[in-house]
């Protein structure tokens, strides 16, 4: 059996949903799965039950270098002990402690996973860009990305092309129906009012507070619009708090952290995705599956989802006022809406599979481990 041993950090929301899918798929093959996660994680409680053994690390966002060194040595350990084959990171942090530890254990297999495009207003990201790209240079044998947008940033740091593949997000659209799950009754929405939702960590790259300021603006033509905001974290307060100062706050329903997500999505007539940077957003795929049009932001692998016209509508991000327009557009043209999300669920189910996802993720791992 080939032995794989997974980096990760904590993680919510899309990387935590592609992480559950992966190794869920990965089991079923002629792979052990090993997972070094932090004992906090969320995500590493969800994944222990497809592992054959799980090592806790003291991985976060302290750039001591200290811990940093104690996490290399843990991890170089791991694969020395546990006579490791292949090593595969998820994102930068994770990535390159995973590396480097590789490199220490002379572990020459090794695959990355970048799911997140840079933050690149953080004055720490040029060094931290330039650290990343030398040490997959050296350390890694294949990198996959999750959308093309990422692939051609990392191209640009510096990463040969022929070392990197696109492997989009993939989700179970047999989970996604265009109608059934909650009832608006449940939220105190009358069946006949439209709803806009969203379903996000609520943290400044997601751009919420401009949904609520697109919100405000759509108020004053339709009073009988309600927004859904699906999702937990830091700005929560700040955003509830902007929804009152705006005069929404009767509109605007936070609802929470929630897992039944296919259950919730039957509510929303557009999905809105207003984010600042993306990788290549889930949501945006499961609302496609379930039929709904989706508004987003031109950013990251969004357009790679999105064909404006076709399968949903593109705005420039951080843009409240082409949020609302757009979002306007599809509620006064229910059959333009519609037919946007006919089309979108026909590109999920054709390029946009968990099966196609574990698929070409198995054929990396085949080629990896056939290098000499």
């Amino acid at each position: 059996m080939t032995k794989i041993l997974h980096v990760i950090r904590p993680a919510q929301g899309g990387m935590k949903k592609h992480l559950e899918t992966l190794f869920q798929g990965l089991e079923q093959d002629r792979f052990d799965l090993y997972l070094a996660a932090p004992a906090s994680s969320d995500l590493s409680m969800a994944l222990r039950p497809f592992t054959r053994k799980a090592f806790v690390i003291e991985l976060d966002e302290n750039c001591n270098p200290l811990q940093n060194w104690r996490v290399i040595c843990s991890l170089a350990q791991i694969i020395r002990q546990e006579k490791i084959d292949l090593v595969h990171t998820h994102g930068v942090r994770a990535g390159m402690m995973g590396q480097a530890a590789a490199l220490l254990a002379r572990c020459r297999k090794v695959v990355a996973t970048i799911h997140n495009m840079h933050n690149t207003t953080s004055p720490f990201s040029t060094l931290l860009c330039a650290l990343q790209s030398s040490l997959m240079r050296i350390s890694v044998s294949h990198t996959i990305t999750v959308s093309e947008a990422i692939k051609c940033e990392l191209e640009k740091m510096g990463l040969p092309q022929e070392k990197m593949t696109v492997i989009y997000n993939g989700i179970d659209t047999d989970q996604f129906l265009p109608s059934g799950g909650i009832s608006r009754s449940t939220l105190g929405i009358p069946d006949n009012m439209p709803v806009i939702g969203t379903v996000a960590r609520l943290e400044p790259t997601k751009g919420i507070k401009y949904l609520l300021e697109a919100a405000y603006l759509i108020d004053k033509e339709y009073d009988s619009v309600y927004f859904l905001i699906v999702g937990d974290g830091p700005e929560r307060e700040s955003l509830q708090q902007q929804a009152r100062m705006l005069g929404i706050e009767e509109r605007v329903i936070f609802y929470g952290f929630r897992r039944d997500i296919p259950s919730l999505l039957p509510l929303f007539d557009i999905a809105a995705i207003p984010s600042l940077r993306e990788g290549l957003s889930i949501f945006c795929l499961e609302a496609l599956a379930s039929g709904r049009p989706v508004v987003a932001s031109a950013v990251g692998g969004l357009p790679e989802i999105i064909h404006p016209g076709k399968t949903g509508l593109l705005v420039p991000p951080g843009d409240p006022e082409a949020l609302a327009e757009a979002l306007v557009v599809l509620l006064k043209n229910r059959e333009m809406a519609a037919s946007l999300g006919s089309q979108g669920k026909e590109i999920v189910v054709q390029y946009f599979t968990c099966s196609n996802m574990i698929e070409r993720t198995r054929e990396i791992y085949r080629m990896v481990l056939r290098e000499d």
